[in-house]
């Protein structure tokens, strides 16, 4: 834990100097990777066993449940609501039925090549598996072509920027969405074509779903902030 943190705060005090100094040439994200490698790098060099290695081992659960939502609740909160509603048809196009067809133009495309015999290690009984692989990889986060775009400096074209935000905002959603939905057919270890209807219909009343439940949160918040005098305690209307 010490070391997530350490490694946490090296890589906020190494994102503020290269904004700071006005790095183009690196971006944020790439910064982080190669802190990430070094890290990595230097794991494998003075921990040789099994058992050392362990306490490096990602979590999904910490990543879904702790890393995930402080992102996700950022991306919304600073999000400028006039130009994202203003575009909100081509960004809901974008970041949903482009990353459902990224999906499965991605995974179908393995699929196939895997029962071609060009690539190994994918299991060419049933799609499922390159599924789960295209949906892991269809969600794009541009974060160093954000932060170009939103530089003063170059005074990028406002509606650009709105259109490769808002799907940014979204995408990660829908991804994981998709990811989880397929990941329940694989875990049923005999997935035929015929399910992937079902898993599609799933994705959508899970999609719907979750949209329901966040404006009835945010209406429920609103309320409550409206009715009430928690804005004199920020510390609680933040909580």
């Amino acid at each position: 834990t010490l070391l997530f943190v350490v490694v946490l705060v090296f890589c906020i005090l190494l994102s503020f100097v290269l904004k700071q100094y006005r790095c183009y040439y690196l971006s944020e994200t790439a910064a982080v990777l190669l802190v990430g490698l070094a890290v990595g790098l230097a794991a494998r060099l003075f921990f040789y066993s099994q058992e050392e290695l362990d306490f490096l081992y990602f979590q999904p659960e910490l990543f879904y449940f702790l890393l995930l939502p402080p992102i996700i609740f950022d991306a919304g909160y600073t999000c400028r609501r006039k130009h994202f509603f203003q575009n909100f048809l081509p960004i809901i196009l974008y970041s949903v039925l482009g990353t459902f067809a990224s999906t499965f133009i991605i995974g179908y495309g393995t699929y196939a090549a895997a029962k071609l015999g060009w690539i190994t290690g994918v299991g060419t009984s049933d799609p499922i598996e390159a599924l789960l692989f295209g949906a892991m990889i269809s969600a794009v986060n541009p974060v160093a072509t954000l932060s170009i775009m939103g530089n003063p400096e170059l005074n990028c074209d406002p509606l650009l920027y709105s259109l490769v935000f808002g799907e940014s905002v979204l995408n990660d959603a829908v991804a994981i969405v998709l990811f989880r939905v397929f990941f329940q057919y694989y875990s049923q270890h005999e997935v035929t074509s015929n399910q992937i209807p079902g898993a599609v219909l799933e994705f959508v009343g899970v999609s719907i779903g979750s949209v329901g439940v966040g404006v009835l949160v945010g209406l429920g918040c609103a309320f409550l902030f409206k009715n009430t005098r928690i804005s004199e305690h920020p510390t609680y209307e933040i909580g």
